[in-house]
């Protein structure tokens, strides 16, 4: 059950770990000390690889936001073990953060002559057992900007694109102020939308292949902010659910109504891609009743569109799970 009053409640919203970390993760990127990337990308500076290899929380974004524009293939790796092709010839990207199931990895990459980055907090136990590598530390276990950092390193090698860390942070700041608690429901986005996929099984559509990645991301979190189903997915697996959606009893009483279960929320990510798709299923959902919610960052260049969207989305998904009641209030 939803409890939108909660959204409003100080003692609930100023006791959320998970806001507050949302809501300093500019500053945290900003605190990093980016002399660190340069002293590391020297290091590197004799690697001219046949391929990368990125392994760890935040993979795929880098594949997503270095693919088209390295001069080598790429590939996100989800298992601890390496594939067999790495060798002397491949540069291998773990951003490990304090997880120590990563150490083996590590170690394997070292011994087939693989170049290795490591990204880990100056904190993280992975530094007692490992030093054989080329290691970036950071100054939190942020995968977001552990993985922003990596992305720094590979654009020195020439393998990425320039990424302006000053403007990702300023929009990770300028969702923080829009989306922060101190702004009311009904003034706050994040706060509307979380009121907006309540008590519904939200699908989740981003056209481009960054707004995708922050659709599925936010989907996660939905996932574990609700223990409810949430699906992030292309058109051609959206469609088929949105029109098997039968239209909702408007004349039903939603507390008497056993029968009434969750329905299908559509929530789109509008990176300013793509934009007939976009409103294909937006006009599909709306021919069936369906409820319908877009998150819109279409300004700068992708990564920062990219974060405006998930960043928003994780907000909501953080308002989402304060103002969920299952017999006493989750986080209180």
């Amino acid at each position: 059950m939803f409890d939108d009053s909660l959204l409003d409640d100080p003692e609930v919203i100023y006791s959320s770990a998970r806001l507050e970390q949302l809501a300093v993760t500019g500053a945290r990127l900003r605190c990093e000390p980016m002399e660190r990337v340069g002293g590391v990308a020297q290091e590197l500076a004799d690697a001219h690889p046949r391929s990368m290899l990125v392994l760890g929380a935040e993979a795929r974004l880098i594949r997503a936001l270095v693919e088209r524009r390295s001069p080598v293939p790429i590939v996100a790796w989800s298992m601890t073990t390496l594939p067999g092709w790495v060798g002397p010839l491949d540069l291998v990207v773990v951003l490990a953060g304090s997880d120590l199931r990563w150490l083996p990895t590590c170690i394997e990459a070292s011994h087939r002559g693989a170049w290795l980055l490591v990204v880990a907090p100056c904190d993280s136990a992975i530094l007692d057992e490992f030093s054989s590598a080329s290691m970036l530390l950071t100054n939190n276990d942020e995968p977001l900007v552990a993985a922003l950092l990596a992305s720094q390193v590979l654009q020195h090698l020439g393998l990425g694109p320039d990424i302006n860390l000053d403007l990702v942070a300023d929009v990770l700041d300028g969702v923080a102020q829009a989306c922060g608690p101190r702004h009311s429901l009904g003034v706050n986005p994040a706060k509307n939308l979380a009121c907006g996929l309540a008590d519904t099984v939200p699908l989740i559509w981003g056209g481009s292949n960054l707004a995708a990645r922050a659709g599925r991301r936010v989907a996660e979190a939905l996932r574990e902010a609700t223990q409810t189903p949430a699906l992030a997915a292309d058109a051609a697996a959206l469609i088929p659910l949105i029109e098997g959606f039968c239209r909702p009893n408007l004349f039903a009483d939603p507390f008497e109504d056993t029968e009434t279960g969750l329905g299908f929320c559509l929530l789109i990510f509008d990176d300013g891609n793509h934009q007939d798709q976009a409103l294909d299923l937006v006009r599909l959902g709306e021919s069936r009743a369906m409820r319908v919610e877009t998150i819109c960052h279409d300004q700068g260049y992708p990564v920062l569109r990219y974060v405006g969207l998930l960043h928003q989305g994780l907000f909501a998904a953080a308002y989402l799970e304060l103002a969920t009641v299952d017999g006493e209030t989750r986080n209180r």
